[in-house]
C-alpha cells in the first residue's frame, strides 16, 4: 500500500480530490475529471480496469468518478473494499467519509472522519473537513427549527430580489463600485497589451493617449473594429491573442485558427459559468446543451441583451461577473434545482436585517430578525459542496 502514501489530498468539502495519476494509462481519466466530464472519465476507468482489475489506484479513482456522479452507494461500496486492503491508510478514510457525508450518513462519516484523525493525528485537511460536516449539520439544526416555529424555509429569488431592490438606494456606493471596476480593467489591459509589445507605459489603471493609442494598434493588427475604447470585451479578445500567441510558441498547427479560437474561447467560457455557480457540464471547449443552458441563465440573472451564443462579448460579460463577485458571498441554496449564484457583500444581508450566528471563514450562517437562517459562502465552489451535504437528507421538524 506504499502508493497511497504518496497522495496528497487537499479539499474542503470543495473539491473532493485534487488527485493526479502518475501511471501515463491515467492521463486520460485524469484530464477527463478535471474537465468535469465524468462519464467520460468512468468509461476511461473502466478500461483500465479491464487490464489491472486489483489495481487500488483505479479503483480509488473510480470510488471518487462514482462520487462525482452521485452513484454514492457505488462509490462506498469501492472504499469499503480499498479500507479492508489497506486499513491503516487515513486518506481512504478522508474521502470515503466526505463521500458518506454527500449521501446523507452523517453519523458514519462523522466517524470516518475521526478513524483518519486517529490514524494521523495532525491530518489537516480531515481536520477542516470535520469542521465543515459539524458546521452543515449546526445549519440544518437552525433550518428545523425554522421549521417547528412555523417559519418555512427562505425563498432565495425573493431574497436575492429584496436585497437588491434595498441596494438601489446607494447610489453613492455604485459610483464608487464602477471606478474601481474602470480602474481594474484598465490596468488589466495596460498589462496584457504589454505582453502583447503594443504599450510601453506605466501600469496604473488611467485611460490616457498612450493607452488608448495602444488599443488601436492592436485592434488594428487583429483586424478588429478601430475604437479605442475600454471595455470588458475588448479585454477577452486581448486574452485570447495572449492564448493564441502561447500555442504559436507551443507549434500547435493540428486545428485552423477559427476552431482552435471557438474551443478556446468555449472553454473559457464554460470555466467562467462554472466558477460563478453555474452548471455548464463537461468544460471541454465544445458547445453543448448543458453549456447552453448555464449560458441562458447567466444572460437571464445578469439582464444581458446579447444572444445566447459564444463570443468575445458573451466571453467579457463573464469576466465582469467574475470581478464583481471578489470579497462577495452567495447564499447556499437549500432547493435542489437551485445554482450558487448573486454574489453579494455581507453588508447587504446585514442592511435587511440579518445578523452572524456561526462561523467557519469560507462559509456563516446568519439569522433574520423574522427567525429565518441562511447559509452563505464566499466561492461558489464551495457553496456548491455545502448545498450536496445539506440536500444529502431531508430537512424536516425535529
Amino acid at each position: 500500500m506504499g502508493k497511497y502514501n504518496k497522495i496528497g489530498i487537499y479539499l474542503f468539502f470543495s473539491i473532493l480530490l485534487s488527485f493526479q495519476l502518475n501511471a501515463s494509462d491515467f492521463k486520460k481519466v485524469t484530464l477527463s475529471r478535471q474537465s468535469r466530464d465524468f462519464h467520460e472519465a468512468l468509461i476511461l476507468v473502466d478500461q483500465c480496469l479491464e487490464i489491472s482489475p486489483d489495481d487500488p489506484d483505479a479503483l480509488f479513482t473510480k470510488g471518487l468518478i462514482l462520487s462525482d456522479l452521485e452513484r454514492y452507494s457505488e462509490s462506498i461500496d469501492i472504499f469499503n473494499q480499498l479500507i479492508k486492503k489497506y486499513p491503516a491508510t487515513p486518506e481512504l478514510y478522508n474521502n470515503y467519509a466526505i463521500v458518506l457525508a454527500f449521501s446523507g450518513k452523517y453519523e458514519d462519516s462523522q466517524k470516518a472522519f475521526q478513524k483518519a484523525l486517529h490514524l494521523r493525528n495532525n491530518y489537516r485537511e480531515a481536520h477542516k473537513n470535520l469542521d465543515a460536516l459539524k458546521f452543515v449539520i449546526t445549519y440544518r439544526k437552525y433550518l428545523c427549527q425554522s421549521l417547528i416555529r412555523g417559519k418555512g424555509l427562505y425563498n432565495k429569488k425573493e431574497l436575492y430580489v429584496s436585497i437588491q431592490n434595498d441596494s438601489q438606494r446607494l447610489d453613492n456606493l455604485n459610483i464608487c463600485y464602477k471606478l474601481l471596476e474602470s480602474q481594474m480593467l484598465t490596468r488589466e489591459i495596460q498589462s496584457d497589451l504589454t505582453k502583447l509589445g503594443f504599450y510601453q507605459g506605466k501600469i496604473d489603471g488611467t485611460y490616457h493617449a498612450t493607452i488608448k493609442l495602444a488599443i488601436q494598434e492592436f485592434q488594428k493588427f487583429y483586424q478588429i473594429p478601430v475604437k479605442g475604447y475600454i471595455t470588458w470585451k475588448l479585454l477577452a479578445q486581448i486574452q485570447d491573442a495572449i492564448d493564441e500567441k502561447k500555442l504559436q510558441i507551443k507549434k500547435q498547427p493540428q486545428k485552423t485558427l477559427s476552431q482552435m479560437q471557438k474551443t478556446r474561447l468555449t472553454q473559457k467560457i464554460q470555466h467562467g459559468l462554472y466558477d460563478l455557480g453555474y452548471s455548464p457540464g463537461p468544460q471541454n471547449g465544445k458547445f453543448h446543451k448543458q453549456t447552453r443552458q448555464a449560458l441562458n441563465q447567466f444572460i437571464t440573472d445578469h439582464s444581458i441583451k446579447d444572444a445566447p451564443d459564444i463570443s468575445f462579448s458573451i466571453s467579457g460579460h463573464v469576466m465582469k461577473a467574475l470581478y464583481h463577485i471578489q470579497g462577495k458571498w452567495t447564499i447556499v441554496p437549500v432547493q435542489a434545482n437551485d445554482n450558487c449564484t448573486h454574489f453579494i457583500p455581507l453588508k447587504q444581508f446585514i442592511d435587511i436585517g440579518y445578523q452572524p450566528v456561526h462561523y467557519i471563514g469560507y462559509a456563516t450562517i446568519l439569522r433574520h430578525n423574522t427567525g429565518h437562517y441562511i447559509m452563505i459562502s464566499n466561492s461558489s465552489a464551495h457553496c456548491r459542496e455545502m448545498k450536496r451535504i445539506i440536500g444529502a437528507q431531508k430537512i424536516d421538524k425535529e
